[in-house]
């Protein structure tokens, strides 16, 4: 099971209730959160030092190597891509 979260309570709310993976966002700039401010890298490895869980980035990531290599040095397992394939 997974959720999707935007705070570090969240994430330990969701693990104790039987999360298997996490999706933490939104980590930059998107236009789908358009006006909202992104909750950036600190966000992230904050959720990721947390919890004992698998946490997945969301929001304004692209196919760019160099930004999935940031995302992996502040804890997440990986990313979830969605408007960059929209505007294939």
């Amino acid at each position: 099971r997974s959720s999707d979260l935007h705070s570090a309570e969240e994430a330990i709310e969701a693990q104790a209730l039987g999360a298997t993976v996490l999706i933490a966002g939104h980590i930059y700039t998107t236009q789908c959160k358009a006006g909202l401010a992104p909750r950036g890298l600190g966000f992230l490895q904050n959720v990721c030092s947390t919890v004992n869980l698998p946490v997945y980035a969301i929001g304004g990531i692209g196919f760019d190597a160099a930004q999935h290599a940031e995302l992996k040095a502040n804890g997440a397992r990986g990313a979830c891509v969605m408007s960059a394939y929209m505007r294939l």
